[in-house]
């Protein structure tokens, strides 16, 4: 989505300005920084109008309508991951059998494995998975075993299971965002 500059007298349309407080303008020990934030503010706040710019009689625009709303993100935002309860628990199985020598669960839920993972997709974890694990045969799980470690991964993450199985395609693999976690 592109920002849009409201210049006076080159435009029509009102797009809503941030309020600006001069004092903690001048009172910043780095001005770029202050004009930085100031344009983020002015990019954000021109995000509605730029779908649905006002009229020339100035009237507004339409309402937003349920699709247009932001709404909070949940497990399921992007591409859905597709993995059944039976692969979830395979995937627990493999744990239990290959990884509970180096790790615990409570370690794929907590807060560093939050922020670590949170910015990256299924396919990050699925490859670090498959190529660096376990750490005393690195590279020995096959894909259906790796796949299967993610799903129990995701489901002890918040992500509900369906009646798919997730696949170990990278391609798809990289549209699952990890994102969700980070909330959970």
């Amino acid at each position: 989505m592109a920002c849009r500059w409201h210049v006076t007298g080159l435009s029509s349309a009102r797009i809503h300005e941030p309020e600006i407080d001069p004092d903690a303008m001048r009172s910043t020990r780095n001005p770029l920084a202050a004009l930085s934030a100031l344009a983020l503010a002015a990019c954000a706040s021109s995000a509605g109008p730029a779908s649905h710019p006002a009229a020339p009689d100035g009237t507004p625009p339409p309402a937003a309508t349920a699709d247009e709303r932001p709404r909070a993100p949940t497990p399921t935002d992007g591409a859905a991951p597709t993995f059944s309860r039976a692969q979830a628990d395979r995937g627990r199985d493999t744990f239990r059998a290959t990884c509970t020598e180096c790790h615990h669960s409570g370690e794929f839920t907590d807060a560093r494995f939050k922020y670590r993972w949170s910015g990256r997709s299924a396919g990050n974890l699925y490859q670090f998975i498959q190529t660096s694990m376990p750490e005393t045969a690195p590279g020995s799980l096959r894909p259906e075993q790796a796949v299967e470690l993610v799903s129990y991964i995701l489901r002890m993450n918040g992500f509900q299971p369906g009646a798919g199985e997730l696949t170990s395609d990278r391609a798809v693999l990289d549209g699952i965002s990890l994102a969700p976690i980070r909330g959970n």
